[in-house]
């Protein structure tokens, strides 16, 4: 295949006309742009086809982009054929000594010959990579399969492993065009290797119907983990992160007050934990250190209220044996308990400069986060521990601060897959989540998994692909005003330096142009699927090497199911059929017409009501009798629902009685239903007189 044909060539469709970079203009010199070879007619022409360009040492790969006739036709019903057609080609690689290469070193010029690509060229160049790929004898697995090449689907298309995975990977295209199914197949390769790590971001919680058995549960080398088990301690949130949840904006003439008590009181509640690991010098305010919450929120109660005697360091207890202690001990008392303080203007008292009434709205959305059961998996870890059943026996509030602050490493044995059996993806659903820590949840775990690896010696390194899903919520190209974008920080921090510490990332987006610049030019690796929106193509088109950039205008005719794979990982931009992973994320779009048509069952009103109460999606199944019943989907890595204390419940609920077996339907307990009674009496209109 290297050199110039001699005699007549078959398969010479035109010559060189033009040649710009990597660009190459070529006249077609087929009339009726049909060549017959080998018994099979072939188009000329064609966007989306190879074609060869052969010189003196070696022989060009390139790829048609664009076709079209030069000059005017003439005017008429039937106008005659055009005098010249032209098409422009993409170099994308040599054929020297029968061995393939991307990049081009050496040029055409105007009138060598131009050959159509057929399947002995493929021959040559899938050979070449299947010689690259190979594992020699006791060696690993160094390729994996993601589908048939679309120009002749007798050739599958592999990607290389390490190229693909360690210099992180971009999957962009439209809604329906297959990224989730993509992504699967690309997660369930991975999972073919017995050390695989994964870390996914499920957005919507699509991906669980797809790495399940027939039974619904998560398979074994699995961790699934939803606003009902997941466990992220607060005291793992740097201070910028915890002060954009629970500062009050709406006065800005407190929130300075605010940042100044939220930075004081990090200092001195992290500083027990600190005492206990030996970290006096060390500790910051953003240091993962165990404090109470409540302890937070009481010192927050008693500086918004604080006096000091007039003309002294001392506060002005409403108790007057308590104004004669020492500082440091009244210091240690409002950090500790609820302190009272005189009301109104009592003489001989002055008011906190700093801090006097500026501090309730802060007070407030701390106390309205730690009643709103979404927030549990957060601001009540050691309650939630309790419906994981990883960390049920362990996680408990027990011992020293810094006993305490140790407990972060269950959390990252779990997300880590460092459980007993291993595990080797963790999927975290973060659509039972409040979407205003979404973010933060997301910047927590990121930077996490990536401390993890940093500190970690090289020798027992273990490397993670971390999957963020719709990636576009969550990694803006610009950000919101008034908010940071912890998230988008962390990961950023991933696409620059995580390579070097086996941190990879994979970013799933339907909206490229609303993604993080910096991320997205940080992948080597892409699949681009059907995408059809300017602005996304425009930006695509930014992102990716020069080189590629005309294959984007290609994109808005893909087929569901097909991409270009682009990048280190193969030698050639594949036209692919990507392969459907063996089971399917739940992510398909709602056939209207069809339920339209044939109906749906319907769901009980109240029943559907209780769901949204308990926020529970789980899917409904039917019973002995054949009617549909609304079950919570069970989850053999999450423990039995764990009933709160009676200090929780107000005495409410308690043993046995108040749990509910996950396998049945969830019925009422006695405490519910006296609440629910009451809140049905409350709701009734007043008798009339």
């Amino acid at each position: 295949m290297n050199g110039p044909q001699v005699g007549h060539d078959p398969l010479k469709i035109g010559h060189v006309i033009a040649v710009e970079g990597d660009t190459v203009e070529v006249q077609i010199g087929i009339e009726d742009l049909l060549l017959e070879y080998h018994g099979t007619t072939y188009r000329v022409g064609r966007l989306g086809t190879y074609v060869t360009i052969p010189l003196e040492r070696c022989t060009l790969i390139g790829y048609v982009t664009r076709i079209g006739a030069a000059g005017e036709l003439q005017p008429g019903p039937y106008p005659e054929a055009p005098t010249r057609i032209t098409m422009s080609v993409q170099l994308l690689g040599t054929v020297r000594n029968d061995k393939f290469t991307r990049g081009v070193n050496e040029y055409p010029t105007l009138g060598d010959p131009v050959r159509l690509g057929v399947d002995e060229d493929f021959e040559l160049i899938f050979g070449c990579f299947d010689e690259l790929a190979a594992a020699g004898a006791g060696s690993h697995r160094k390729s994996f399969a993601m589908g048939r090449f679309a120009v002749d689907t007798d050739f599958e298309v592999k990607v290389l492993g390490k190229e693909f995975f360690a210099k992180h990977v971009a999957v962009m295209g439209n809604s329906g065009s297959g990224k989730s199914c993509t992504t699967a197949k690309i997660v369930h390769e991975a999972l073919r290797l017995p050390h695989a790590q994964v870390v996914m971001f499920d957005m919507h919680g699509e991906y669980l119907s797809a790495f399940s058995g027939d039974d619904g549960r998560p398979l074994p080398n699995v961790t699934y983990l939803s606003d009902r088990n997941l466990v992220m301690p607060y005291w793992m949130l740097q201070y910028e992160e915890f002060e954009q949840l629970f500062l009050d904006t709406n006065n800005p003439i407190n929130v300075n007050a605010q940042k100044i008590f939220l930075r004081a009181a990090f200092e001195k509640l992290k500083r027990a934990a600190a005492v206990d690991l030996g970290l006096v010098t060390e500790y910051t305010i953003d240091t993962p250190l165990y404090y109470a919450i409540e302890d937070l929120k009481t010192y927050a109660d008693n500086m918004n209220e604080a006096r000091f005697v007039l003309n002294t360091q001392n506060y002005a207890f409403a108790r007057l044996p308590f104004r004669q202690l020492p500082t440091d001990e009244q210091e240690a008392m409002l950090l500790s308990r609820r302190m009272e303080f005189n009301k109104g203007n009592a003489e001989g008292e002055v008011p906190h400069a700093t801090f006097f009434g500026k501090l309730l709205g802060m007070v407030n959305q701390l106390e309205t986060r730690l009643n709103d059961r979404r927030y549990d998996f957060m601001l009540r870890p050691f309650e939630q521990a309790h419906r994981n059943a990883d960390l049920s026996a362990r996680f408990r509030r027990e011992g020293t601060p810094g006993r305490l602050s140790r407990n972060v490493s269950m959390v990252m044995s779990q997300i880590l897959g460092r459980t007993n059996p291993r595990r080797n993806l963790t999927i975290i659903d973060l659509s039972g989540l409040p979407f205003d820590v979404v973010d933060t949840t997301v910047a927590v775990l990121t930077r996490a998994i990536f401390d993890f690896n940093f500190w970690s010696p090289p020798e027992v390194r273990q490397p993670t692909l971390i999957v963020y899903e719709e990636a576009h919520n969550y990694l803006p190209r610009v950000a919101k005003p008034g908010r940071r974008t912890f998230s988008r920080d962390a990961v950023e921090k991933v696409a620059k330096e995580g390579r070097k510490y086996g941190v990879s990332a994979m970013v799933v987006s339907q909206r490229p142009s609303e993604l993080s610049e910096t991320v997205l030019s940080q992948c080597n690796s892409m699949v681009l699927m059907r995408m059809n929106n300017p602005d996304d193509q425009d930006y695509a088109a930014r992102v990716v090497s020069d080189q590629f950039r005309s294959l984007i205008n290609l994109l808005p005719s893909m087929r569901p199911g097909e991409g270009f794979i682009i990048g280190d990982a193969v030698l050639m931009p594949m036209r692919t059929l990507i392969d459907l992973p063996p089971r399917l994320p739940r992510s398909s779009d709602v056939d209207f017409f069809k339920m339209w048509s044939q109906g749906v069952p319907g769901g009980d009103p109240e029943q559907i009501l209780d769901r949204w109460w308990r926020q529970d999606r789980s899917s409904a199944r039917r019973n002995a009798n054949g009617e549909r019943e609304f079950t919570r989907a069970t989850d053999p890595h999450q423990a039995p629902a764990f009933v709160p204390e009676p200090e929780i419940l107000g005495g409410a609920a308690r043993g046995a009685d108040a749990v509910a077996d996950a396998s049945r339907p969830r019925s009422l307990s006695g405490a519910e239903r006296k609440l629910a009674d009451l809140a049905a009496l409350l709701a009734e209109p007043p008798a009339s007189e």
